[in-house]
């Protein structure tokens, strides 16, 4: 089985980098000098880690020989501003990222595999067991877009939103959806969305990674036969949590964008590897919380970890319960971030629909929740936010790239 390789030409002591790498299934390869007669004698890198600072003089020309004819997507991490070289025309691809540093090694691992999934290559994961090269379940990726829900805090209603958002992504672009339930041990999205459960990732959990084939994820995949949306559940009994793992909840977010235009994933509240994969996979983090102290304190530290390690650029603040406690002005001012979108309180008709596994946009399409779930959905179908100005983007913004730069 052939291990991912890393260019990883840190300097000084990469111990703990090489070793979280290794952990996560790469080969780190820390020799600058043997990384240019790897590259000069036309061998390549899967992926890679330029260190911008000017202490590394080489920097520039290994980034241009990793930008050749076959790009390598790489993290460029720098200390105060980007250089020019990187930013120049033909400098930074649609697969590379920028780190502020200092960047932890976990934080790097899955920085690595983040862009790996977004440039189409195999994850340490995915790697073809023997016997099943020609399995192409386990070689290829898709391109549906990923969006996960996520609070560090429960209680904010952000199932009811990711099954709503689901829903409406499905009636407004009429495209597949995919619901996956990654709030594994607790989450109830088989409950809220009345999708008749077959099975759950634990199911899959006892197998090997070479049966997580896309036979095997449709065999557990309900569909809700008003929308059409497909529902992806972790299991049911939390006796089964610890077993669902990191792999295979990545092997499911695979499989989902390779068969779906959308992948809404409801993740756990928690910081634990399970859910920093997931956020790290998405393209967009849609940060569900209410106006009060406790989740507002709890989001913004939350969204220093993710600018810490390159998602902040990813989260888009959506308010539930908008219309009660802090202001709007005083969320925008705590988070220090804008908000993206606001959803009413309605908790009556709220329970009424997940008393019967309906979307509350399907039951009470007329009411303002209504509405403003849709909203939420326009977001991601629409090319600027509602309600947020369309400013000049950022060349990275333009890129599609990410970056935690303020």
């Amino acid at each position: 089985m052939t291990l991912p390789t890393v260019l990883l030409p840190l300097g000084g002591d990469t111990t703990s980098y090489a070793e979280a790498l290794t952990a996560a299934g790469f080969d780190p390869i820390s020799d600058e000098a043997g990384a240019f007669a790897r590259l000069s004698s036309g061998m390549s890198f899967d992926v890679a880690v330029v260190d911008c600072d000017a202490a590394m003089s080489a920097a520039p020309e290994l980034f241009a020989f990793l930008h050749g004819d076959r790009p390598v997507p790489t993290v460029l991490l720098f200390s105060d501003d980007i250089p020019e070289w990187a930013v120049a025309p033909g400098g930074a691809g649609a697969s590379d990222e920028f780190a502020r540093k200092p960047v932890s090694a976990s934080a790097l691992a899955y920085r690595l595999e983040a862009i790996m999934i977004r440039a189409g290559r195999t994850l340490p994961t995915d790697a073809v067991a023997p016997g099943a090269e020609g399995d192409p379940d386990q070689e290829t990726i898709g391109e549906g877009r990923v969006v996960s829900l996520f609070s560090p805090k429960g209680g904010v209603g952000k199932t009811m939103i990711a099954v709503n958002l689901a829903v409406a992504l499905r009636e407004q672009t009429h495209a597949s959806v995919c619901l996956l339930d990654a709030d594994v041990g607790v989450g109830n999205l088989s409950t809220v969305l009345d999708a008749p459960y077959r099975r759950g990732l634990a199911d899959l959990a006892d197998s090997p990674a070479s049966e997580w084939t896309s036979a095997a994820f449709e065999q557990i995949a309900a569909t809700h036969a008003a929308s059409g949306v497909r529902v992806l559940s972790w299991g049911t009994d939390p006796g089964d949590a610890t077993r669902v793992g990191v792999d295979l909840l990545q092997a499911a977010v695979r499989w989902a964008r390779a068969h779906h235009a959308w992948v809404v994933i409801d993740s756990h509240p928690n910081y634990d590897d399970r859910t920093m994969a997931m956020l790290a996979v998405s393209r967009d983090i849609l940060l569900v919380v209410t106006p009060e102290l406790g989740p507002l304190r709890n989001a913004t530290q939350f969204i220093s970890l993710a600018k810490e390690i390159g998602l902040g650029g990813s989260v888009k603040v959506i308010v539930n319960r908008a219309n009660h406690g802090v202001s709007r002005d005083d969320i925008a001012r705590t988070l220090g971030l804008p908000i993206s979108a606001t959803v009413v309180s309605n908790g009556p008709k709220a329970i009424a629909a997940s008393n019967e596994g309906t979307p509350l946009i399907t039951k009470y399409p007329r009411e303002q929740i209504a509405t403003d779930l849709h909203n939420v959905a326009r977001l991601l179908t629409r090319p600027e936010p509602i309600g947020v100005p369309a400013g000049r983007r950022s060349w990275l913004a333009a890129l599609g790239l990410r970056s935690n730069r303020a």
